[in-house]
């Protein structure tokens, strides 16, 4: 589905972006996995190669911008091209907004918002001069948090993944010109890391399943297989689109 195509995955050393590189891998990609923890990072390209795919680890913060060009370039370096970004990279500190470090607010930001930003703009450069008639696809992968689902403590996370939907709106608008689709996924509560320590409180767990439709929390594989989707020619005359992947939950 995805042979000889090259895809970059931000923040893919665990959790969601984990589940995304595997699955792109699977499909015959090419995939620069990305993560701030070099270890991880190398732990999921180990995993790709064992199973017969073909990734290299890369580490970069998404937040700096010349740690972006690093990123776009050793991809470059080792496969020579690109054609497929997810930004899945991201931060949720947690504090109410009445003791909301300033810090924390413009980390959160620059790695969630301007991080997307500045990624999108330099493979969005990269594909519209290199690829010609075959375009790229990006797939952004923001919160419901940041659309319709407030939540606690974590103002600058809703407020960043909110962000991130408006600007992919306008990406997809700007990109179509060059055969470039931007597509948004916007996950609902999920069993990753991130959940672990609250999903061992019986009380929030059984509340959390009540309020979901299909009655549990979702699997990183099923976020994993909408990108595909998204960053394939299945979705060929989708952009600008947003998808809710939450099981149903309002």
């Amino acid at each position: 589905m995805l042979k000889n195509k090259v895809a970059i995955v931000t923040g893919a050393g665990q959790g969601l972006g984990e589940a995304i590189a595997k699955t792109l891998a699977q499909a015959g990609a090419k995939v620069a996995v990305n993560d701030l923890n070099p270890d991880r990072a190398e732990r999921v390209v180990q995993a790709i190669t064992a199973a017969g795919g073909e990734a290299v680890a890369i580490t970069a913060d998404i937040g700096n911008k010349f740690q972006c060009v690093h990123l776009v370039e050793t991809t470059r370096d080792a496969f020579g091209s690109l054609d497929i970004l997810v930004n899945n990279a991201g931060i949720e500190p947690v504090a109410s907004i009445l003791k909301l470090d300033e810090w924390d607010w413009d980390r959160c930001i620059e790695v969630n918002l301007k991080g997307t930003f500045m990624m999108s703009q330099m493979v969005g450069r990269v594909m519209s001069w290199e690829n010609g008639g075959r375009g790229g696809a990006i797939v952004n992968i923001a919160s419901t948090a940041g659309v319709n689902a407030p939540l606690e403590n974590r103002a600058a996370y809703c407020a960043a993944k909110a962000g991130v939907v408006g600007f992919a709106r306008e990406c997809a608008r700007e990109f179509a010109q060059y055969g470039i689709r931007v597509n948004t996924i916007l996950p609902g509560i999920f069993d990753t890391e991130s959940t672990e320590r609250l999903q061992a409180d019986e009380a929030w767990l059984a509340r959390v399943q009540a309020a979901i439709p299909l009655g549990r929390l979702g699997l990183p594989e099923e976020v994993a297989q909408t990108t595909l989707y998204l960053s394939s020619d299945m979705s060929s005359y989708m952009t600008g689109a947003t998808i809710t992947v939450n099981g149903g939950m309002r």
